[in-house]
């Protein structure tokens, strides 16, 4: 498990400013912490408590302010025109079957940032790489958040937050307008 805030969205966000921001899945708080740390009001949500405990420690630490709210998030209210940035980082399932309510919370301006596993075998040479069973189909996430513009797509190869090895990956950033 990696430890270090994702790549992708710390490329994304560094030069956006900061407003309220909304982490699916937040885990141990890696990108929270993140977010916290370039002033973002951030909201994580989980269903470990053991995670948020472990982020809630390491916020307070550094001295900052992180809500841990431990809840599927199926049952937490993110509300409407709520939020300026929505992170779901391999939350597959979640992240395609909340999307409407995703599309919903965002503020106009808003920004999505995904990540995750990409189900299908990719080719590098001789080398068959694959997301394996966890991951998003192709264009999932395009089919998903129909009403936002994607300002990026990709379909690449990477070392996924949860793995040790390259494997198929799928990042999308898009924007509520």
């Amino acid at each position: 498990f990696n430890i270090k805030p994702n790549a992708f969205l710390s490329e994304v966000v560094k030069s956006r400013r900061p407003g309220k921001a909304l982490d699916i899945g937040m885990g141990q708080g890696r990108n929270a912490i993140l977010l916290a740390e370039m002033g973002w009001d951030v909201t994580g949500v989980d269903i470990s408590e053991k995670g948020l405990l472990l982020a809630r420690e390491h916020a307070e630490k550094l001295g900052l302010k992180l809500s841990a709210v431990k809840a599927p998030i199926e049952e937490f209210d993110m509300g409407e025109g709520r939020w300026d940035l929505i992170v779901s980082m391999y939350m597959h399932g979640v992240t395609v079957h909340n999307a409407s309510r995703i599309e919903k919370a965002l503020k106009p301006g808003g920004v999505l940032v995904v990540e995750g596993f990409h189900k299908d075998v990719m080719r590098q040479g001789a080398k068959a790489l694959s997301g394996g069973s966890l991951g998003f189909e192709t264009n999932v996430l395009l089919r998903a958040f129909p009403s936002l513009r994607i300002e990026h797509y990709e379909y690449t190869t990477g070392f996924g937050d949860w793995s040790n090895r390259e494997s198929p990956v799928v990042r999308m950033v898009a924007r509520k307008e």
